[in-house]
């Protein structure tokens, strides 16, 4: 019973964040950009459907697989309904339903922190929320770290 009640605080606090997602994603898919793929876990998931989008949009996705917004995730293309990118991106639903509101605000200012007291880090890839859904997903973790190696 615990559980459950956690499970609703998390959609009530994440709720604020999940309007905002909600209208980005339903905007584009009834526009026949995003195909609405379904419930998976406490993620809502919309797909980009590659044949329908204009071409600026794909373009605006060509290096990226997935993001979340609130408890609304979309994934770049099918091939990510089934690998790490799906995994990833429902952390960061968790992270929303612990954070709520503050989760954008504490990513965001993680980022800045980064930025400016870490000259040598990348702001996104080494930001701990990022960190900690490539820790989730199975995904390499530093990813600085593997590109300098190359």
């Amino acid at each position: 019973m615990w559980d459950k009640f956690k499970k609703c605080l998390g959609y009530a606090w994440a709720a604020p964040v999940t309007f905002f997602g909600l209208l980005y994603a339903a905007s584009f898919w009834k526009l026949g950009w995003y195909k609405w793929h379904g419930v998976v876990g406490d993620g809502l998931v919309w797909v980009l459907d590659i044949d329908e989008a204009p071409s600026w949009l794909v373009g605006l996705w060509r290096d990226w697989a997935g993001h979340a917004i609130g408890n609304v995730v979309v994934l770049g293309g099918q091939q990510y309904t089934t690998d790490h990118t799906l995994t990833h991106e429902l952390k960061h639903v968790d992270q929303v339903m612990r954070l709520g509101v503050f989760q954008p605000i504490v990513y965001g200012a993680n980022m800045l922190a980064i930025k400016v007291g870490c000259p040598g880090s990348d702001p996104y890839l080494d930001n701990c929320f990022e960190v900690d859904a490539r820790r989730a997903a199975g995904q390499v973790i530093d990813v600085v770290g593997q590109r300098k190696k190359r």
